[in-house]
Protein backbone atom coordinates (compact mmCIF):
# COMPACT_ATOMS: atom_id res chain seq x y z
CA UNK A 1 0.00 0.00 0.00
CA UNK A 2 2.74 2.45 0.92
CA UNK A 3 4.67 1.75 -2.29
CA UNK A 4 1.48 2.07 -4.34
CA UNK A 5 0.64 5.39 -2.67
CA UNK A 6 4.13 6.77 -3.35
CA UNK A 7 3.97 5.66 -6.99
CA UNK A 8 0.46 7.05 -7.62
CA UNK A 9 1.25 10.39 -5.96
CA UNK A 10 4.39 10.65 -8.11
CA UNK A 11 2.40 9.93 -11.30
CA UNK A 12 -0.20 12.57 -10.35
CA UNK A 13 2.51 15.15 -9.51
CA UNK A 14 4.31 14.53 -12.81
CA UNK A 15 1.03 14.60 -14.78
CA UNK A 16 0.11 18.03 -13.32
CA UNK A 17 3.69 19.34 -13.79
CA UNK A 18 4.16 19.78 -10.03
CA UNK A 19 7.04 17.29 -10.03
CA UNK A 20 9.72 16.12 -12.39
CA UNK A 21 11.15 12.61 -12.18
CA UNK A 22 14.21 14.04 -10.42
CA UNK A 23 12.20 16.11 -7.90
CA UNK A 24 9.93 13.09 -7.28
CA UNK A 25 13.00 10.99 -6.41
CA UNK A 26 14.29 13.79 -4.15
CA UNK A 27 10.94 14.10 -2.33
CA UNK A 28 10.79 10.32 -1.85
CA UNK A 29 14.31 10.33 -0.39
CA UNK A 30 13.43 13.21 1.96
CA UNK A 31 10.37 11.29 3.14
CA UNK A 32 12.41 8.21 3.95
CA UNK A 33 15.18 10.17 5.68
CA UNK A 34 12.56 12.06 7.72
CA UNK A 35 11.28 8.73 9.04
CA UNK A 36 14.71 7.53 10.18
CA UNK A 37 14.08 8.43 13.83
CA UNK A 38 10.82 6.45 13.83
CA UNK A 39 12.51 3.44 12.19
CA UNK A 40 15.20 3.58 14.86
CA UNK A 41 12.64 3.94 17.64
CA UNK A 42 10.68 0.96 16.30
CA UNK A 43 13.82 -1.19 16.28
CA UNK A 44 14.64 -0.20 19.86
CA UNK A 45 11.04 -0.87 20.90
CA UNK A 46 11.08 -4.31 19.28
CA UNK A 47 14.33 -5.13 21.07
CA UNK A 48 12.87 -3.90 24.35
CA UNK A 49 9.81 -6.10 23.85
CA UNK A 50 12.01 -9.15 23.27
CA UNK A 51 14.05 -8.38 26.41
CA UNK A 52 10.92 -7.90 28.55
CA UNK A 53 9.50 -11.21 27.30
CA UNK A 54 12.75 -13.13 27.78
CA UNK A 55 13.23 -11.74 31.28
CA UNK A 56 9.79 -13.04 32.27
CA UNK A 57 8.03 -9.68 32.52
CA UNK A 58 5.03 -10.74 30.46
CA UNK A 59 4.78 -14.08 32.29
CA UNK A 60 4.79 -12.17 35.59
CA UNK A 61 1.87 -10.04 34.39
CA UNK A 62 0.04 -13.15 33.18
CA UNK A 63 0.45 -14.92 36.53
CA UNK A 64 -0.89 -11.90 38.41
CA UNK A 65 -3.83 -11.38 36.07
CA UNK A 66 -4.81 -15.06 35.94
CA UNK A 67 -5.28 -15.04 39.72
CA UNK A 68 -8.05 -12.47 39.21
CA UNK A 69 -9.84 -14.35 36.41
CA UNK A 70 -12.93 -16.28 37.54
CA UNK A 71 -15.09 -16.46 34.41
CA UNK A 72 -15.80 -15.13 30.93
CA UNK A 73 -16.19 -11.45 31.88
CA UNK A 74 -13.11 -11.36 34.06
CA UNK A 75 -11.21 -13.22 31.30
CA UNK A 76 -12.09 -10.43 28.87
CA UNK A 77 -11.08 -7.80 31.43
CA UNK A 78 -7.88 -9.79 32.06
CA UNK A 79 -7.12 -9.75 28.34
CA UNK A 80 -7.69 -6.00 28.27
CA UNK A 81 -5.45 -5.46 31.32
CA UNK A 82 -2.69 -7.72 30.01
CA UNK A 83 -2.41 -6.09 26.59
CA UNK A 84 -2.75 -2.61 28.15
CA UNK A 85 0.12 -3.18 30.58
CA UNK A 86 2.27 -4.77 27.89
CA UNK A 87 1.64 -1.89 25.51
CA UNK A 88 2.50 0.63 28.23
CA UNK A 89 5.74 -1.29 28.84
CA UNK A 90 6.89 -1.68 25.22
CA UNK A 91 5.15 1.42 23.71
CA UNK A 92 4.10 -0.43 20.54
CA UNK A 93 0.60 -1.81 20.06
CA UNK A 94 1.58 -4.28 17.32
CA UNK A 95 4.36 -5.74 19.45
CA UNK A 96 1.98 -5.93 22.45
CA UNK A 97 -0.55 -7.90 20.37
CA UNK A 98 2.13 -10.30 19.09
CA UNK A 99 3.54 -10.88 22.59
CA UNK A 100 0.11 -11.51 24.14
CA UNK A 101 -1.48 -13.49 21.30
CA UNK A 102 -0.50 -16.98 22.54
CA UNK A 103 -1.25 -16.06 26.16
CA UNK A 104 -4.71 -14.72 25.33
CA UNK A 105 -5.39 -17.86 23.28
CA UNK A 106 -4.79 -19.93 26.42
CA UNK A 107 -7.11 -17.69 28.46
CA UNK A 108 -9.72 -17.88 25.69
CA UNK A 109 -9.62 -21.69 25.61
CA UNK A 110 -9.60 -22.07 29.39
CA UNK A 111 -12.55 -19.75 30.08
CA UNK A 112 -14.43 -20.36 26.79
CA UNK A 113 -14.24 -16.75 25.59
CA UNK A 114 -15.10 -16.53 21.90
CA UNK A 115 -11.70 -16.08 20.15
CA UNK A 116 -13.20 -13.36 17.97
CA UNK A 117 -13.99 -11.32 21.09
CA UNK A 118 -10.53 -12.03 22.52
CA UNK A 119 -8.94 -10.77 19.31
CA UNK A 120 -11.13 -7.67 19.41
CA UNK A 121 -10.18 -6.96 23.04
CA UNK A 122 -6.49 -7.35 22.17
CA UNK A 123 -6.77 -4.89 19.32
CA UNK A 124 -9.02 -2.37 21.06
CA UNK A 125 -7.09 -2.00 24.30
CA UNK A 126 -3.67 -1.97 22.65
CA UNK A 127 -4.89 0.99 20.55
CA UNK A 128 -6.47 2.73 23.54
CA UNK A 129 -3.26 2.58 25.57
CA UNK A 130 -1.09 3.50 22.59
CA UNK A 131 -2.98 6.79 22.42
CA UNK A 132 -2.73 7.34 26.17
CA UNK A 133 1.04 7.10 26.57
CA UNK A 134 3.10 10.21 25.79
CA UNK A 135 6.14 8.16 24.72
CA UNK A 136 4.47 6.18 21.91
CA UNK A 137 5.85 6.43 18.37
CA UNK A 138 2.86 8.43 17.13
CA UNK A 139 3.22 11.04 19.87
CA UNK A 140 6.96 11.32 19.33
CA UNK A 141 6.35 11.75 15.60
CA UNK A 142 3.91 14.61 16.27
CA UNK A 143 6.51 16.30 18.45
CA UNK A 144 9.13 15.87 15.73
CA UNK A 145 6.90 17.12 12.91
CA UNK A 146 5.81 20.17 14.94
CA UNK A 147 9.42 21.05 15.75
CA UNK A 148 8.76 20.68 19.47
CA UNK A 149 5.89 23.20 19.41
CA UNK A 150 3.30 20.58 20.40
CA UNK A 151 3.66 18.37 23.45
CA UNK A 152 2.08 14.90 23.59
CA UNK A 153 0.50 15.97 26.88
CA UNK A 154 -1.41 18.68 24.98
CA UNK A 155 -2.80 16.11 22.54
CA UNK A 156 -3.74 13.19 24.82
CA UNK A 157 -6.81 14.91 26.39
CA UNK A 158 -8.15 15.51 22.86
CA UNK A 159 -8.05 11.83 21.80
CA UNK A 160 -11.80 11.32 22.09
CA UNK A 161 -11.83 8.27 19.80
CA UNK A 162 -9.70 6.20 22.17
CA UNK A 163 -11.72 7.30 25.19
CA UNK A 164 -15.06 6.38 23.60
CA UNK A 165 -13.59 3.13 22.28
CA UNK A 166 -12.47 2.09 25.78
CA UNK A 167 -15.86 2.95 27.30
CA UNK A 168 -17.76 1.08 24.56
CA UNK A 169 -15.52 -1.98 24.92
CA UNK A 170 -15.93 -2.10 28.71
CA UNK A 171 -19.70 -1.71 28.38
CA UNK A 172 -19.72 -4.58 25.86
CA UNK A 173 -18.12 -6.85 28.46
CA UNK A 174 -20.84 -6.20 31.04
CA UNK A 175 -23.73 -5.67 28.62
CA UNK A 176 -22.94 -8.09 25.79
CA UNK A 177 -24.98 -6.35 23.10
CA UNK A 178 -22.87 -8.00 20.37
CA UNK A 179 -23.57 -11.52 21.63
CA UNK A 180 -26.71 -11.74 19.50
CA UNK A 181 -24.54 -11.48 16.43
CA UNK A 182 -21.95 -13.93 17.78
CA UNK A 183 -24.63 -16.42 18.90
CA UNK A 184 -25.95 -16.65 15.33
CA UNK A 185 -22.67 -18.38 14.51
CA UNK A 186 -21.29 -19.60 17.86
CA UNK A 187 -17.72 -20.79 18.17
CA UNK A 188 -17.59 -24.59 17.91
CA UNK A 189 -14.88 -25.39 20.45
CA UNK A 190 -14.79 -29.15 19.75
CA UNK A 191 -14.57 -28.74 15.98
CA UNK A 192 -11.96 -25.98 16.14
CA UNK A 193 -9.75 -27.98 18.54
CA UNK A 194 -9.95 -31.00 16.19
CA UNK A 195 -9.06 -28.80 13.21
CA UNK A 196 -6.00 -27.43 15.06
CA UNK A 197 -4.93 -30.95 16.09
Amino acid sequence: MLTGGIFISGVIGIFYNQLSILSFAQQTYQGFSGMFEIFLLSMFTGGLAAMVTKAGGVQFLLDKIQKLIKGTKSAELGTAALVSLTDAAVANNTVAIIINGPIVKEISNKYKVDPRRSAAMLDIFSCVIQGAIPYGAQMLLIGTLSGGQVSPLNIIPLLWYQMFLAVAAIISIYIPYANGLINKEPWDWDKKEKDVA
